[in-house]
């Protein structure tokens, strides 16, 4: 009934909030933290009748650990406020093409290096060709201001509805990016400088979740992170970086509210 209530008042807007508890944190193709960290994603978005929906994001990292006290103090780690726009496509019966654009600022603060502490704006690009049968998307996020480079993600998913209201999505994506990235993710190549771009990491994901109703999922995953090629997995693993792993499993869980 609150849910039905909640969204008779918005109308058009909608709201969708994801609060997540993961055992480490990856981003743009960097394992950044390897021990557990809180996320909070939150969205509203308004919907028009021929042009899409308009929106705005707030994106929330927070440590559970006191694992980075020697470079960041302890809680939120960085927060990233964004201005989006949503367009699904029909293409023909059940399927459809899904497009987001969005802008966003990520905001540093709290660490001891004050040079980290700066913010940085970027564009970002997401489609996915939706189907009944394996539905492929990409991603594409350039980062200006503050940082300089180029990210892309790229993958195959499948859905699969289970009975009494259960689902299990496995997926599998490579990640990788321009130069810049690479220096951003790996740091120097050991074997001289990276004279190109490509594909950095190899991850398979399962997602498991229950629909509650239809404005609350719950839901688990895991997911296997990999770096690939000799040079990036021989740069990565003489890294001091703690956080530099070759190979790596992770998890978490989470809820998905939808009014």
């Amino acid at each position: 009934m609150l849910g039905i209530l909640l969204a008779s008042l918005l109308g058009p807007f909608s709201v969708e909030v994801s609060p997540e508890v993961r055992s480490s944190y990856q981003s743009f193709g960097k394992l950044v933290e390897d021990r557990p960290m809180q996320l909070t994603s939150v969205r509203v978005k308004y919907a028009t009748e021929d042009f899409g929906k308009f929106g705005i994001r707030n994106w929330d990292v927070s440590s559970l650990t006191d694992r980075r006290h020697d470079v960041h103090r302890h809680a939120l780690y960085h927060t990233e406020h964004c201005l989006t726009w949503d367009y699904d496509w029909e293409i023909a019966k059940d399927w459809r093409l899904d497009n987001e654009l969005m802008f966003g600022w990520a905001i540093y603060a709290g660490f001891k290096d004050d040079a980290s502490n700066r913010s940085y704006r970027y564009w970002q690009v997401d489609q996915s060709l939706e189907n009944p049968y394996i539905v492929p998307f990409y991603r594409v996020c350039r980062v200006v201001t503050g940082y300089d480079y180029l990210y892309f993600k790229a993958g195959l998913r499948r859905k699969f509805d289970l009975p009494a209201n259960w689902y299990v999505t496995p997926s599998v994506f490579l990640e990788g990016g321009n130069e810049r990235n690479y220096r951003r993710v790996f740091g120097q190549n050991i074997h001289g400088s990276w004279n190109s771009g490509g594909c950095s990491s190899l991850s398979f994901r399962l997602e498991a979740g229950y629909r509650c109703s239809d404005y609350l999922t719950v839901f688990v995953f895991v997911e296997q992170y990999d770096v690939i090629g000799a040079e990036t997995r021989d740069t990565n693993g003489a890294s001091s970086n703690r956080c530099a792993h070759n190979d790596w499993t992770h998890g978490g869980i989470g809820l998905k509210f939808v009014f």
